[in-house]
């Protein structure tokens, strides 16, 4: 199937309905246009999420499972949906991740991925207790004929359940899903369920607990996407990220110039100390294949993740930061536009910062896939010059530049050059600042 390009079906629906084809396929999705994608039952997954991108407002998906594959994951990856537009509809979608976005279905779902029963004595009926949390309310069905559940509905917050395993004769494997549909968006979530029928006099099983709830889990997932950083969250996907390996003297804040990397090219997601100095970055193409407006944005993160004050945030309507050590130069004549960092002189309370470039425009078209060869530059006033290129084929109108993160009193540079699906309004409140419409 690796022949289909789901992305661009679903960038171009026709009538306004999407037909996906059945099958397996890997990445991250996004659905940018109202429409209608009926999936045929096909199955979209990725290592790492959010794996489906909802950036339009009335989309309706149907038949369709949305699957996170590894499990070595932070919880802020494990994200199947990421749901941006307004009025989303679902019939038939299973996920097996977390879905954000939506009020009433975003937050924890304490069910378990999978319920082992071991092995059972034959023809005799066993019962199970199973405890789960749900932050909203739900229909939950067995698919396994020989097992009955006490209850088909969820109500909000803690449900004890019990499982009944009627007699099953010996040598029998059971084998199938629970379900869990919410009857706020009708997502389904499946809990994997099996065990092993023995002989007769096989002894009973040691624990009847199945699943329990963490009583903190709740709140700590509430936490988790307080302190979510939705840009990063709706960025396209990274690669893999290498590693600098650095010697101890490499790292010492007390170093005066970060590695000589001179001109040379560097790769999203690798991180590189930086000498503490003044540096200059801008985007720079070679050309555009229709004029795009484009400004910078840097955010000045506290240890919560959100800017302080309107002083942290530099722009084109505040082009100094309050500490004086962030300065955007925008020149309207020659159209020269850049961020200057000095790092020798960021407040101790800021030990992030986040560099985005967006077009200013509503329009479909101005997207950065319009520019010809586009890269960051990264130019520090000591002559080291870095640069990296930009994807092709971004649509978005906003990019996830870079990442600055201070480490042991070292700042390092976190490139990205990956778009966001998000509005810049969106972005802005997601760091605590608020931009008038």
């Amino acid at each position: 199937m690796s022949d289909i390009d789901i992305q661009k079906l679903l960038d171009e629906p026709k009538g306004g309905v999407v037909n996906l084809p059945c099958g397996e396929f890997e990445g991250r999705f996004f659905i940018r246009k109202s429409c209608t994608v009926n999936g045929g039952g096909a199955l979209l997954w990725s290592s790492s999420g959010p794996v489906l991108v909802i950036d339009a407002d009335g989309v309706t998906i149907n038949n369709l499972k949305v699957e996170l594959t590894a499990d070595n994951i932070s919880e802020k990856q494990h994200i199947s949906v990421y749901c941006h537009g307004k009025n989303p509809r679902f019939s038939e979608v299973e996920v097996n991740g977390s879905v954000l976005g939506i009020q009433g279905e975003e937050q924890y779902w304490g069910i378990p991925k999978m319920l082992d029963m071991g092995k059972l004595p034959a023809d005799r009926q066993e019962s199970f207790s199973v405890e789960m949390y749900a932050p909203a309310e739900a229909e939950i069905r067995c698919g396994v004929y020989d097992i009955k559940l006490s209850q088909d509905t969820l109500s909000k917050g803690y449900n004890s359940i019990t499982l009944t395993v009627e007699k099953i004769r010996s040598g029998s494997i059971i084998y199938g899903n629970i379900y869990v549909t919410s009857l706020h968006t009708g997502i389904i979530r499946k809990i994997f369920i099996s065990g092993e029928i023995g002989g007769a006099d096989d002894p009973a099983p040691q624990n009847y607990l199945l699943f329990s709830v963490d009583r903190e889990a709740p709140y700590a997932y509430q936490k988790m996407l307080e302190e979510l950083d939705m840009a990063h969250l709706a960025a396209m996907p990274k690669p893999e990220r290498e590693r600098v390996v650095l010697t101890d003297e490499e790292r010492s804040p007390k170093q005066s110039e970060a590695v000589n990397y001179d001109e040379t090219e560097i790769f999203s997601g690798r991180r590189i100390p930086l000498a503490p100095r003044e540096y200059r970055i801008e985007l720079l193409c070679r050309g555009m294949q229709i004029n795009l407006d484009i400004d910078a944005y840097l955010f000045m993160l506290n240890d919560r993740g959100k800017v302080d004050d309107d002083g942290g945030m530099v722009f084109f309507g505040n082009m100094q930061s309050s500490c004086g050590s962030v300065r955007y130069m925008s020149d309207s004549e020659s159209g020269e536009r850049a961020m200057f960092i000095d790092f020798r002189n960021i407040p101790a309370k800021v030990n992030h910062m986040t560099l985005l470039f967006s077009i200013y425009g509503d329009k479909y078209w101005q997207q950065f896939n319009k520019l010809i060869d586009g890269e960051i530059s990264f130019l520090c006033e000591n002559g080291v010059h870095m640069r990296m290129k930009l994807e092709k084929n971004i649509s978005c109108r906003t990019i996830l530049a870079c990442d600055f993160e201070r480490l042991d009193g070292v700042w390092e540079l976190v490139p990205s050059g990956k778009g966001v699906a998000m509005n810049l309004p969106e972005i802005c409140k997601s760091y605590g600042v608020i931009v008038a419409d």
